[in-house]
Order: structure tokens, then C-alpha cells, then sequence
């Protein structure tokens, strides 16, 4: 019954029909099949959970951005790390940074900076020298601030197709007619995650708000708190990327940060403020 369920809201997809219930439906069931896709499955959870998040992908994310942010403002003060920041700053980092820039930055794999960072913290603790490249990775991992985003808008959409192919719900041969779907997709992830909050480790919330990156492009930011004190310090990060144009593709008013964040639904091919 499910499975004819999910096959029927997928024929209407690919027909061109645009509801929002069957998005709900479908991520919500999907989000559960194993092995599923974390992507997916961070998107269901958030159509299950839309006021708070103490899970997930985007939670984790925020979490380590927030550790790397503490440790570079802390330096910003002129207060020297311990090797305990430098090693809590050095597994946030490698969270954060995927394989592709650790390549760009250093020359290097993940697996070999990792031990390159092991053998400096350890040298940098024991006061004995280190080489050029330990050096390197030790001011790069355990001394600078690094974001990343948490999931774009294609590998959602891919992870989707992939898990209802998996599923049955889609023929492998329509997954191109499927493409389709993926503005309508973008969208609703982008709806759904507008004004949701996130309880960070320490116990802070963080709001999460539609935003347009540099190149106008729609995104899901959220403001980190980094300290309270002497005065409260917060970093404004992207922890979900689209590819769709916020001139066309976005009320401009939900793109206001000055303002509190309105909740936003799908009318047509554009996100508008809920009235």
C-alpha cells in the first residue's frame, strides 16, 4: 500500500503537478528507509520537527562551525589555545572541510593531514620543533575558523531520486524526466527550513533564515552565537545552498534580516510570505 502510494504521488510529479502534500509524504516516509541518505533524511526530519531541531546533518554542522568560530575569537582576544582547543578545533575543522579543499589547500589527502595534525599537537606539546608541512596543518586545523555548508539543493535532489528508484516508487529510466521536480524540490526544502531553530550543544538556539548568497542565489543561513561576553559575538553561516536565483525564485521581503522571519510557502514557482 505504500509503496503504490508513493508511485502514485511520483506519476503526479512527473506529470508536472506541484503539491506540497506529496513532498510531506514522501520525505516524511523516506527519511526512515534504510540504508537511507542523510540528506533525505535531514529534510524529512525537519517537515516532521519544523519548530526545533536537536538532531542532524545541519545541526552538526552549525555545532562544529561553532567550536572553530570560539577558538578563532578567542584568539581574536589574546587569549592563547590550550591543546585541548587545538584538538577540539582540529575535529570540528576536519568535520567541517571536505576532501576537495583539504586537496586544494595543502596538496595532501584527509587521511594524511590528519596524521601530519596528530604528529604536530603532539611535537607542539612536548615543545619540540616541527617540520614546514606540521606547521602547515596545525595553523590551518587547530588555528583558523572554517564553514562549510551542510547539503546543497542537487544532492538532495539526486538522493531523492535515488532512494524512491530504490524504493520502486520511480523507473530508473525516468529519473532525467524526474529533473523536472528538483526546482519544486529546492523549494520546499528551502520553505520548510525558513524560521526553524536549532539547540546547539551548549544548549543555545540558533534561527535558521532564508538569505541570498553573493552570486543571488536562494540559501538557509543561520546566526551562531560565539560568546556572550565582553559584549555578545555571533557568525552568520550557509548551512543550505541552492542554485536558484533569489531575484526569481523569492519574495524579496522573506529575504529581510533586519526583520523577524516570516514563514514562507510555495505559490507557483516562487517562495511567498504566508498570509
Amino acid at each position: 500500500m505504500l509503496l503504490e502510494d508513493h508511485r502514485r504521488r511520483v506519476t503526479r510529479l512527473l506529470r508536472g503537478e506541484r503539491r506540497v502534500t506529496d513532498l510531506d509524504r514522501l520525505f516524511a516516509d523516506l527519511r526512515l528507509l534504510k540504508p537511507g541518505r542523510s540528506s533525505v533524511q535531514e529534510i524529512g526530519h525537519f517537515a516532521a520537527h519544523r519548530d526545533e531541531r536537536d538532531t542532524g546533518i545541519s545541526l552538526n554542522r552549525a555545532n562544529d562551525i561553532q567550536i572553530s568560530a570560539r577558538l578563532w575569537q578567542q584568539q581574536f582576544d589574546g587569549k592563547a589555545p590550550s591543546i585541548y582547543d587545538l584538538r577540539e578545533a582540529a575535529r570540528a575543522n576536519f568535520n567541517i572541510m571536505p576532501e576537495p579543499r583539504i586537496r586544494e589547500r595543502l596538496g595532501i589527502s584527509k587521511q594524511t593531514a590528519q596524521q601530519s595534525f596528530n604528529k604536530a599537537i603532539r611535537k607542539y606539546e612536548a615543545r619540540r620543533p616541527l617540520k614546514a608541512r606540521e606547521q602547515e596543518v596545525l595553523k590551518v586545523f587547530g588555528l583558523s575558523m572554517m564553514w562549510q555548508f551542510a547539503l546543497d539543493d542537487l544532492t538532495l535532489c539526486t538522493d531523492f531520486a535515488a532512494l524512491l528508484v530504490t524504493e520502486g516508487a520511480l523507473v530508473d529510466s525516468d529519473r532525467t524526466k524526474f529533473e523536472s521536480a528538483y526546482q519544486f524540490i529546492s523549494l520546499y526544502a528551502l520553505s520548510i527550513m525558513q524560521g526553524a531553530r536549532l539547540r546547539m550543544a551548549d544548549g543555545q538556539m540558533t534561527q535558521l533564515r532564508l538569505a541570498s548568497s553573493d552570486f543571488g542565489m536562494l540559501r538557509i543561513k543561520a546566526q551562531i552565537p560565539v560568546t556572550d561576553t565582553p559584549k555578545p559575538v555571533t557568525t552568520s553561516v550557509p548551512l543550505f545552498e541552492t542554485s536558484l536565483s533569489a531575484a526569481d525564485y523569492c519574495e524579496a521581503d522573506l529575504l529581510d534580516l533586519f526583520s523577524d522571519a516570516v514563514p514562507a510557502e510555495i505559490s507557483g514557482d516562487r517562495l511567498v510570505a504566508l498570509v
